[in-house]
């Protein structure tokens, strides 16, 4: 019986196979495309990215709460109290979903306990540094240089890091700032609820972009990060409204966990979106590896 099953199963990758391969002689762009999928999952694979997107998960959550405080604080220095609107707080939960319960709310109060610019920045700051320094590893891992360092072209890593925690948060705040001002104009192109609708994807691609691109240890050109990012944001949005159907349908998910449902999800759910980030990454790396002729960058040789 098991011989029968394999014998089943390689039939239809042959199948599978054969179709491709006319496919893609019929059309050329449809093999390459093929073929860069293909060199991709392989590399997601080879480079063990959903471990890797575990441990940034774990780090993130640690860094999320002074990433959050760091951020409200920012977007006060714009906004004034309006940082702390109810609308406001509904395109923050749009942006990501899936927070627990009241968690938005702790954020805004730890905000308003800090006071200004002084010793409480530098204790956010290091807090917020545990996840992107985790994010600096998982790159450097997927472009190939934890081991051969000798061969990143960037330095001053930690210097670096810091200045994309400050000036990731600012841009995303000035974006959200203005975008949010605009919205509420009563002369402004989009209403607000498109503004909510199209705002909370724009910054995430922008961000995701900011990231790919000035985060790793290589020099990375825009269109490749963002190209990366593009893949990101449409694979996380279309997580964001898969998982909340599985949610929806799913009720042994509250008899599983109860009041840590909540919890629960927010903690899945920032998993998965490591994963795709991992993806899009690894999207980038190999567009500057075809470009470069960089082939060790992952350890793929031949592929």
């Amino acid at each position: 019986m098991e011989e029968a099953l394999r014998g089943i199963h390689a039939s239809l990758l042959n199948l599978v196979a054969g179709w491709y391969d006319r496919a893609a002689r019929a059309f050329p762009p449809l093999g390459q495309a093929g073929g860069f999928a293909l060199e991709v999952l392989r590399k997601y694979h080879h480079d063990d990215c959903l471990t890797y997107a575990a441990s940034l998960s774990f780090f993130l959550t640690i860094s999320l709460i002074p990433l959050a405080t760091l951020f409200f604080k920012l977007l006060v220095l714009m906004l004034g109290s309006g940082a702390y609107s109810v609308p406001l707080q509904k395109a923050l939960s749009t942006m990501y979903p899936y927070l627990p319960q009241g968690f938005i709310l702790d954020t805004i109060s730890h905000s308003r306990k800090i006071g200004g610019i002084g010793s409480s920045w530098v204790v956010l700051l290091v807090g917020a540094h545990w996840g992107v320094n985790q994010l600096d590893r998982s790159l450097a891992h997927i472009f190939g240089l934890r081991i051969k360092v000798h061969r990143q072209t960037r330095k001053y890593n930690l210097l670096r890091r810091l200045t994309v925690v400050l000036v990731g948060l600012c841009f995303l705040v000035i974006l959200l700032a203005v975008g949010f001002e605009w919205g509420l104009r009563a002369k402004a192109p989009l209403s607000p609820i498109l503004m909510y609708a199209f705002l909370p994807p724009a910054l995430g691609l922008m961000l995701v972009t900011l990231i790919l691109q000035h985060i790793p240890r290589r020099h990375v050109r825009f269109r490749h990060a963002f190209l990366g990012g593009l893949v990101t944001t449409f694979l996380w949005w279309l997580a964001k409204f898969v998982f909340g159907y599985y949610l929806l349908h799913t009720p042994t998910w509250g008899i599983l966990y109860g009041s840590l449902g909540s919890l629960m999800a927010a903690l899945v759910f920032l998993y998965y979106s490591c994963a795709i980030f991992m993806l899009g990454a690894e999207i980038t790396s190999v567009f500057y590896r075809h470009e470069t002729g960089a082939h060790d960058v992952s350890g793929l040789r031949g592929h």
